[in-house]
């Protein structure tokens, strides 16, 4: 993993990278591809009073491997969800979805800190998904039932970024 490269500045060409990321984990129906796309397009029309920032990681080669997006919550002091974690199927396993979380976590310390919200849905599928977020500190706050359907939950994990940390 050394050899990763993270930026931030989205390209146009991001939007295909995105879709092709987010497809091949086989995780997401065809309409939240689409929203994964659609949140690159607004940041490219515009940029960061979109409220979606991202991080990117890239081969050397330049070809995009992985890449996060997340943004300020409206309405709340230093609150940020992160909207999307995802990687190449061919890269998954490696820590480079821990890496990229890291470099969110980064750049949210450079804003001061709060705290980052991730959610997901309860569907058995989604378990490596909850591992994961529970491997990188983060902590299931909050379930609401029967959410995205009947059976299915939303599961709100957090975790508190920077100087907030310290007050756990």
């Amino acid at each position: 993993m050394s050899e990763i490269l993270f930026r931030d500045r989205v390209r146009d060409k991001d939007r295909l990278a995105v879709r092709e990321i987010v497809t091949s984990t086989a995780f997401f129906s065809r309409a939240e591809v689409d929203v994964a796309e659609e949140l690159v397009a607004e940041h490219l029309t515009k940029g960061e009073e979109s409220g979606y920032f991202f991080v990117f990681a890239d081969s050397p080669q330049g070809r995009s491997l992985g890449y996060a997006c997340y943004g300020p919550t409206p309405c709340t002091a230093c609150t940020f969800d992160l909207y999307w974690v995802a990687v190449r199927e061919s890269m998954r396993g490696r820590g480079l979805g821990k890496l990229l979380l890291l470099e969110v976590e980064e750049r949210l310390k450079d804003l001061g800190g709060g705290k980052l919200i991730a959610e997901t849905s309860s569907r058995e599928q989604y378990a490596p998904t909850h591992r994961f977020y529970l491997s990188c500190g983060f902590q299931m706050e909050a379930r609401i039932g029967d959410y995205y359907a009947p059976g299915e939950d939303i599961l709100y994990f957090t975790k508190k970024i920077g100087r907030d940390q310290a007050m756990d």
